[in-house]
């Protein structure tokens, strides 16, 4: 088993990463897909308000996994992309 550390901020539009918050998230799993579909299911960490950026990273802090979360939707009322 390998720790993962689940994190998230807010990305500004010229990529700038700020307000960094983890709260302590550790995920532990054999690969880092199966931390992936773990970090996944934490919607109450990922989705925020004053958040459109989280990533994982391995115990040696190399980001292995990334989700932008826009604050635009890309899904119209009917379920249909745009």
């Amino acid at each position: 088993m390998r720790t993962y550390r689940l994190h998230r901020g807010w990305r500004e539009p010229n990529g700038l990463i700020t307000d960094h918050v983890t709260l302590g998230r550790t995920i532990t799993a054999v690969t880092a897909s199966a931390a992936m579909a773990v970090a996944l299911a934490e919607g109450d960490f990922l989705v925020d308000d004053e958040t459109n950026l989280a990533w994982l990273t391995d115990d040696q802090g190399a980001m292995v996994w990334s989700l932008r979360l826009d604050d635009e939707d890309i899904v119209d009322a009917r379920g249909e992309a745009r």
